[in-house]
């Protein structure tokens, strides 16, 4: 029996589009080369690189002390927790700010089982390279409801496409950490998203406590595999007490 795989992962580079937040660092690569041939037996060139980043950068890992004071850092995460059966749900559905539901879990298609990694597919992905101000401020996501039901069903991790797991709006009070959202949301539908979303990341709190890796900003071929049943892999470096990872996310078939 034939394996396919398939790369779930958003490219990583100096121009990986980073939250708009106030206070980023850019990625920065620095090339270290030494040209010069004779400089090694063989003939052989060496090329390092010395790179400037946050672990939150493109397809990366949350570990749970990423939001839990005390909670288990990136290189503690269970290997069994990285890699097993999983769905690649359709929510291409959903659009601007609409918040993924336990009811929209509870009837997607296939069903998530028990145990699960699962992947979500909002079909945002497409604009993280081509419209990375719409893809974060506006991509939906989960909130309370959706993270209590994923305790619920122990699922063993779960990834969705787009930048957070939780809305983009979830970051009360919002006038203060992205007041150009704010104004947004209050001017577009009349509401107040401090009084709409009064939790801080409530799908984030949730998984960590119940030690469930999130992974944020899936991509690259997800739109091939959506809807089937396969094997997930996706592996974070061992990065001592720390609280995320880039990874690869990658969508193993059976041909």
């Amino acid at each position: 029996m034939a394996l396919k795989f398939y790369d779930l992962s958003q490219p990583f580079g100096a121009n990986t589009p980073l939250w708009p937040w106030p206070v980023m660092t850019d990625v920065s690569i620095q090339r270290v080369s030494f040209p010069e041939r004779d400089r090694f037996p063989g003939g052989v060139n060496k090329l390092t690189t010395v790179i400037t980043t946050k672990f939150h950068a493109s397809t990366h890992m949350d570990a749970p002390s990423h939001v839990l004071q005390g909670g288990t850092n990136i290189d503690q995460i269970p290997l069994e927790s990285c890699y097993g059966t999983g769905v690649i749900v359709d929510m291409r559905h959903k659009g601007k700010w609409d918040i993924i539901t336990a009811e929209d879990l509870e009837n997607a298609k296939p069903e998530i089982k028990e145990g699960d990694f699962v992947v979500i597919n909002t079909g945002w992905h497409k604009y993280f390279k081509t419209k990375s101000y719409d893809y974060f401020n506006y991509f939906p996501s989960f909130y309370d409801s959706a993270g209590e039901w994923f305790v619920e069903k122990k699922v063993k991790a779960v990834a969705i496409d787009g930048g957070a797991m939780d809305s983009p709006l979830a970051h009360r009070p919002l006038d203060k950490y992205a007041p150009w959202l704010y104004q947004e949301y209050l001017e577009e539908t009349g509401k107040d998203a401090n009084e709409e979303f009064p939790i801080y990341e409530p799908c984030h709190l949730a998984l960590a406590k119940a030690n469930i890796p999130g992974i944020e900003i899936a991509g690259g071929q997800i739109d091939e595999v959506t809807g089937i049943r396969c094997t997930i892999a996706c592996f974070p470096i061992r990065y001592e007490q720390g609280e995320a990872s880039i990874v690869r996310l990658v969508a193993i078939v059976e041909e």
